[in-house]
């Protein structure tokens, strides 16, 4: 008994198959990539010395159109050549005598599905082809931008709208202020999600963002900088520290204070005294569970507190050793980046020599392209400076007091877990403050914490 296996794949959208799916002791693979050339040895082989067993993974792999597939079918079968589908349930003993409806219905259903899926892989073809041109995927234009030719142009009637968007987002850090502010402004009303999705699309930083999630970077021009691209995943990375109420407050505390004793939050709370304007605010725990319930704070003694302990550690901190050197880490990936460029000039030069064909130029200057947009993004998300360079200026009390609500709210939810208050039994007047600072990179799997206490009377 002789077996063999065929098999076709596109290079675009395939991979080539693992020789075990088969299940079978083979004796040959026929294998085609891109043409069919193998299809018409087989055939050729096949008259003389005919294969009694032809496996196949997908029927669709005999042809372009079903039209293509049913004659390829009728051609090999005619030699007695029985046709075995991995992926459909298609025998060529079972169909090769249709007596009854049922086999019908299953032979119906059988091509209506390798049609189906002939109209879905040419689809996913041509799109594979757009991202090796580099062109945008199909669809409309994001908000800001128009389609052109070759990829995507600034639309001059929205992109001011986008950029006022983005910087205010960047100055106060709320998506609900963000999305008011927008409607009221230029009558221009979306979603909280819309928003959202605006500023996490790699649209806008002027790079194409494909289905697959592959990132190809610099392919048109961007609205936002690749540093105010950093700052904003920054920001929403200190938001999703702190509860989704909190992130968007206008008090810098809010999200951040904790009860060592209960695990209690603290909520900020406004009181005014009665026949009076002047307004106090106090941190109050939402749900303390002690028998001796936890007291209010004053919010600007715990502020001020707060600030003095903040600054007071990062003294220490322009002294500590061995602190990641971020320079060094970033000029080590643009190094990286300028390798794969001088790769992609090399390419370049083959093609023109035709030592590579176009297709193939093609493929590898896409890969190329993703891995540079993968570095990129590792190189955005780095912190601005390395923390011996920022903390001489983290370490002066001036520098928070001169800083806005929204500022000091940033720059706490990037150094700052979380605070927490201990009370004394003994003396329920004085609460310590401790503060729990993390300063870490992911990438370089290194990270830094300091605790300390600061003593204050309420």
């Amino acid at each position: 008994m002789r077996i063999v296996a065929y098999s076709y794949i596109e290079p675009l959208i395939d991979s080539i198959p693992d020789p075990q799916i088969w299940g079978w002791e083979i004796e040959e693979i026929y294998q085609d990539i891109d043409t069919r050339e193998k299809l018409s040895q087989l055939l050729v082989d096949s008259q003389d010395n005919p294969p009694n067993y032809l496996l196949i993974n997908s029927l669709h792999e005999l042809g372009n159109s079903l039209t293509e597939v049913e004659n390829n079918i009728f051609k090999l079968e005619s030699l007695n050549i029985e046709i075995i589908s991995l992926q459909q349930d298609y025998h060529s003993k079972i169909f090769q005598n249709i007596t009854n409806i049922q086999q019908r219905k299953e032979l119906l259903k059988i091509w209506q599905e390798i049609e189906s899926l002939i109209k879905h892989r040419k689809l996913k073809k041509a799109h594979a082809k757009n991202r090796l041109n580099i062109l945008p995927p199909p669809g409309k234009a994001p908000y800001g931008y128009l389609r052109g030719k070759d990829g995507y142009i600034v639309n001059r009637a929205t992109a001011p709208i986008i950029r006022a968007f983005f910087d205010r987002f960047l100055l106060y850090g709320s998506l609900q202020d963000t999305v008011n502010y927008l409607a009221e402004k230029y009558n221009k009303k979306i979603s909280v999600s819309t928003a959202k999705y605006w500023l996490n699309n790699p649209i806008y930083r002027g790079d194409l963002n494909y289905k697959n999630q592959q990132i190809i970077p610099d392919t048109h021009t961007a609205i936002i900088t690749r540093e105010e691209s950093a700052q904003i995943e920054r920001i929403f990375q200190s938001h999703r520290r702190v509860k989704s109420k909190s992130a968007s407050s206008q008090h810098c505390l809010a999200g951040l204070i904790q009860c060592q004793w209960c695990k209690s939050n603290f909520r900020v709370n406004t009181v005014t005294k009665r026949n009076k304007s002047t307004k106090y605010l106090y941190l109050t725990p939402v749900e303390c569970r002690q028998e001796i319930s936890c007291k209010s704070v004053n919010y600007d003694l715990v502020l001020q507190k707060v600030i003095d302990n903040i600054c007071n550690s990062f003294k220490e901190i322009k002294n500590q050793e061995q602190m990641p050197n971020i320079e060094q880490i970033k000029n080590y990936l643009l190094t990286e980046i300028n390798q794969k460029k001088i790769v992609l000039t090399q390419i370049e030069k083959l093609l023109e020599e035709k030592i590579l064909d176009e297709e193939t130029a093609k493929i590898r200057t896409y890969k190329i392209k993703q891995d540079i947009g993968v570095l990129k993004q590792q190189i955005a998300k780095l912190p601005p400076n390395s923390l011996n360079t920022i903390a001489n200026t983290l370490s002066l009390p001036q520098f928070w007091y001169d800083l806005s609500s929204s500022e000091k709210r940033f720059y706490l939810r990037e150094f700052v877990k979380i605070i927490e208050i201990i009370p004394h039994n003994n003396y329920p007047q004085k609460k310590d403050i401790q503060l729990n600072f993390i300063f870490a990179n992911a990438q370089l799997n290194n990270s830094w914490q300091n605790r300390e206490k600061y003593s204050s009377q309420k």
